[in-house]
């Protein structure tokens, strides 16, 4: 697998919405109501030029795998809050921990202040929740919406 940051391009806003709009990512985010394109679009732009938010795209050789986003808490140095999402075909395949290592990577590659990384997970979304615990997140809340932590040098 591959990742790049993603590009203020036609092509990466595309991929995005496809993948936003699935009915799984859809039904596992908070918000879970159709996105429009338009709306996406102003989305879009403004995250990608976010100084705050990294946002990587994942490939497996030309394949779109998903998307995996960190946003810088400006209130509370040295945390953020990881997003991840995966296209349907590479959905149960175990890609999903070598998808988050290679954000994690990529964060503290470009973040080093970074110290904490926390993770809100809907308690129904099962993947999910595992996926965190599997990664070696600590799971610090738990209710309607689970919350893990992960806490690095």
């Amino acid at each position: 697998m591959l990742i790049r940051k993603a590009q203020k391009t036609e092509t990466d806003c595309g991929l995005v919405f496809t993948l936003s709009n699935d009915p799984v990512v859809r039904s596992n985010s908070f918000n879970t109501d159709r996105i429009e394109y338009s709306s996406h679009v102003q989305w879009y732009e403004t995250v990608v030029s976010d100084i705050n938010i990294l946002f990587f795209l994942v490939f497996d050789g030309d394949d779109f795998v998903g998307q995996i986003r960190f946003n810088r808490k400006t209130q509370q140095a040295g945390e953020c809050v990881i997003s991840l999402s995966i296209v349907e075909q590479f959905r149960g395949k175990g890609l999903a921990l070598d998808f988050m290592e290679l954000g994690i990577k990529e964060l503290k590659e470009n973040w080093s202040e970074i110290k904490k990384i926390v993770a809100e997970v809907k308690a129904e979304n099962s993947a999910s929740n595992r996926l965190f615990k599997a990664a070696g997140f600590m799971q610090i809340m738990a209710g309607t919406v689970n919350v893990y932590k992960m806490d690095f040098k």
